[in-house]
């Protein structure tokens, strides 16, 4: 019994002895001088050694694209499928300490591994363009180390990863989701293909992080978003119309007269809200729509887009300010049609200019 008893504790021991010399024997990666890819990635996470990092900078852009292959399963390293087997097996073997076999064992999966996979990809600059799937995949890893990392990598390769995260915004959420939005918002216009989907993530998450990332990337993404946005600026929902607006305003903000002169007016209802609103969509709401300001909609724009400008203009003239200068120049060109609208913005800037100069006067004679 008990030579059974020793037989077994002496085949556990060999059995632990054989997954540690497993782990002390994985691949580290390339060899440059003298040191495995693995040791030079994890020193690019030092940031207070600013030599440690150069060196590592420079040995990994020596490998070049040959790093890749190993940079790409260390960013993938996981719990191998044998640790829980043998964690159980040590606490039943007598003189072995547990936590001395976490301290090796942890080392096959730990996190800076990960971490260390992702800047050593970012070393690489656009180069690493292949990797790009794993590094989207690691914005939702459960350690800030390694996405953190991964969504500086991301940043750095500018526009590259703009299909891959399109393509995956539907089957991640929560903390993943939200930085890759945070990635969109790093492209800024080079994006805008994207806005739909954002905005599809605004009305269904209206309230979270999610869509709060979503609004913020929506808001570098330029005039050519817009026409995504204006389904917010109509929608039933007041919360979301509210959001709509605000990202219209990001997205032009040229237009910052426009916008202060709708915002005492619009969302309070009635008819002029409408009028508002069509104006809106006939000017920034159509499908390929590429205005960045009022005057290209009304100098190059269809008959719909230029009559609702001038409209627009109109809500925005006052006395003296940049909307009635552009009125009163728009008088003398020849337009193709908006000629009923032109008429109608100038009454109001006229009557708005008599009753100004009505106040003006009062104001002067009270005053002697």
């Amino acid at each position: 019994m008990r030579k059974r008893r020793l037989l077994k504790i002496s085949l556990a021991v060999l059995g632990v002895l054989v997954l540690l010399l497993i782990v002390a024997q994985r691949d580290r990666g390339p060899v440059v001088d003298g040191r495995p890819l693995e040791e030079w990635v994890q020193d690019l996470l030092v940031t207070a050694d600013l030599e440690r990092r150069a060196a590592a900078q420079t040995a990994v852009t020596q490998l070049g694209t040959n790093a890749i292959p190993w940079l790409r399963i260390s960013v993938r390293h996981t719990d191998p499928i044998w640790k829980q087997p043998l964690l159980s097996t040590v606490n039943k073997v007598p003189g072995i300490d547990r936590q001395d076999l976490l301290r090796w064992v942890n080392l096959y999966e730990r996190s800076e591994i990960r971490a260390g996979g992702a800047a050593g990809l970012a070393a690489l600059g656009e180069a690493a363009a292949p990797a790009i799937p794993d590094l989207v995949e690691l914005l939702g890893d459960r350690e800030h180390l390694v996405w953190n990392n991964s969504l500086a990598t991301l940043r750095g390769l500018g526009s590259l990863p703009l299909r891959e995260i399109t393509n995956r915004l539907g089957q991640a959420d929560g903390g993943h989701r939200t930085r890759m939005l945070h990635v969109l918002r790093n492209m800024k216009s080079d994006a805008a293909a994207a806005a739909p989907a954002l905005v599809g993530i605004i009305e269904a998450k209206q309230g979270s992080d999610e869509a709060a990332a979503a609004a913020a990337a929506l808001s570098t993404m330029g005039h050519r978003a817009a026409p995504a946005v204006m389904r917010l600026v109509a929608n039933e929902r007041y919360e979301l119309r509210v959001v709509g607006f605000d990202v219209l305003q990001r997205l032009m903000p040229a237009e910052h007269g426009l916008w202060d002169a709708l915002r005492g007016t619009f969302q309070l209802g009635g008819e002029r809200e409408a009028r508002i609103l069509d104006a809106l969509k006939n000017v920034w709401g159509e499908p390929g729509a590429d205005y960045p300001t009022l005057s290209a909609a009304v100098l190059r724009g269809t008959a719909a887009s230029r009559a609702a400008g001038i409209f627009l203009m109109g809500e925005a003239a006052r006395p003296g300010n940049a909307y009635a200068r552009k009125l009163r120049k728009l008088r003398d060109r020849t337009l193709d049609s908006g000629q009923d609208a032109l008429e109608a913005a100038l009454k109001k800037l006229e009557a708005a200019e008599v009753s100004a100069s009505s106040s003006a006067d009062e104001a002067k004679t009270s005053s002697e």
